[in-house]
């Protein structure tokens, strides 16, 4: 009979303990959805775990009735039992007290820790999120049963955790770190495709970028002059296939208006005299350091595909399109095949070679550098060799940055063209 009731009181605290670490870590995020969707044991299952000194208390006072009367009904009984078939022994009789109750102690603590701790934790942690709407009704009820005996213990835990300065963290906040991690343990599982982890990762660091680091520098745009004729404005557009140009009267400084391809061709092919006036569609403007997603918001509020960026004075510093922010998100989109592409080549295990135009953002990426301040007045990779070393470089001048060495190999005038990467073992 007492080894029954053993049993039973094992197994009941394996309850407690599987619902301890179940109601711990279930995500809050699941349990929300549950209820939303009419789980009236998640609602619960969350009321729980909005008080953890309520039900920690509770799960706490179980374990410990258990304990006692495990050890209750394993002491006196059990071990005049076990003493009496070691008296039938001649040479163990004298030790036969001592080696009871160690033999009934090591069996208790045992059974104790394998079926009532560890197993109902690992399955608590399997399955936290069902088992903790499975067990909150129960709990619930426990609480309330125990409840001035659990307000006691409550109130007493949170004066002391109240005297040595320790406060309860604010539940239900998820970190950016902490989704990029949730989602890197899918990917690992399958669960999530990589290109999905890719673009999720991209979405986040899209909201620390601004709109000078995505846009196209005014030095490689292709204006198109409001003097042009038909003739030139074809001959640059053939020479520089893009979607939507700047048109400019002279200068890049000053700009008229931007013009998209479509309408170009079709006015230029309607018959009547072409008139680029005509179909110049008066431009946006927005400040270098503008976030990318305000930017965003900006296309699709005002159904536009070109913004103008300019400085704190005033001046043109580029133009960014909306093809620049998707290509953010998802990644390289063109169809044009270039000899310039920017890229970085691996040369070996330690060394890389990168072209001095590679973005800042893509190239720690690439390296899975993390935690680096936010570039100030720089968006390439030859802006950071330029930013450390204050003055323009010559070729083999070496940087050393974060456990790489960052070398110069080819300049193209003041603007550095390709740098060899090497990293620092």
């Amino acid at each position: 009979m007492e080894i029954l009731i053993i049993a039973l009181l094992i197994i009941l605290n394996g309850v407690f303990s599987m619902s301890e670490i179940a109601l711990v870590s279930s995500r809050r995020f699941t349990l929300e959805s549950a209820a939303n969707k009419g789980n009236k044991n998640a609602r619960k299952a969350l009321e729980l775990a909005g008080n953890p000194n309520t039900f920690l208390s509770t799960i706490q006072l179980g374990i410990t009735l258990i304990g006692i009367l495990t050890g209750i009904f394993s002491g006196e009984k059990l071990t005049a039992e076990f003493i009496f078939y070691l008296n039938q022994i001649p040479f163990l009789a004298p030790y036969a007290h001592t080696l009871s109750v160690i033999f009934i102690v090591f069996i208790i603590t045992y059974f104790s820790i394998v079926f009532g701790e560890l197993i109902p934790k690992r399955i608590g942690l399997a399955f936290p999120e069902s088992i903790s709407m499975l067990v909150a009704s129960p709990m619930n009820i426990l609480s309330a049963i125990t409840k001035p005996f659990i307000w006691l213990l409550a109130k007493s835990s949170e004066l002391v955790l109240g005297v040595i300065g320790i406060r309860e963290k604010q539940d239900g906040i998820i970190t950016e770190e902490e989704i990029k991690s949730i989602i890197a343990d899918s990917t690992s599982v399958g669960e999530i495709q990589e290109i999905e982890e890719d673009i999720v990762n991209r979405v986040f660091a899209l909201g620390d970028r601004k709109a000078g680091e995505l846009m196209t520098h005014r030095s490689e745009l292709t204006f198109l002059d409001i003097n042009d004729d038909i003739a030139e404005i074809k001959s640059k557009i053939e020479a520089n296939p893009h979607t939507i140009y700047p048109i400019i009267n002279k200068s890049p400084d000053i700009l008229i208006g931007l013009v998209s391809v479509n309408d170009i061709f079709t006015s230029s092919f309607s018959g009547s005299n072409f008139d680029l006036n005509s179909i110049i569609e008066k431009p946006q403007y927005v400040q270098e350091n503008m976030p990318a997603y305000k930017v965003l918001e900006k296309f699709k509020k005002n159904r536009i595909h070109m913004v103008i960026v300019v400085d704190e004075y005033g001046s043109i510093q580029g133009a960014l399109s909306i093809t620049d922010v998707v290509e953010e998100l998802l990644g390289d989109m063109s169809t044009d095949v270039k000899v310039d592409d920017l890229e970085i080549i691996q040369r070996n295990d330690t060394s890389w070679l990168a072209d001095g135009q590679y973005p800042y953002y893509e190239f720690i990426n690439y390296f899975g550098i993390r935690d680096e301040k936010d570039p100030e007045g720089f968006t390439t990779l030859g802006g950071l060799i330029l930013e450390n070393l204050h003055h323009y470089p010559v070729t083999g001048e070496t940087i050393r940055w974060n456990k790489f060495d960052l070398e110069v190999v080819d300049m193209d005038g003041t603007r550095i063209d390709k740098i060899m990467i090497t990293k620092v073992l």
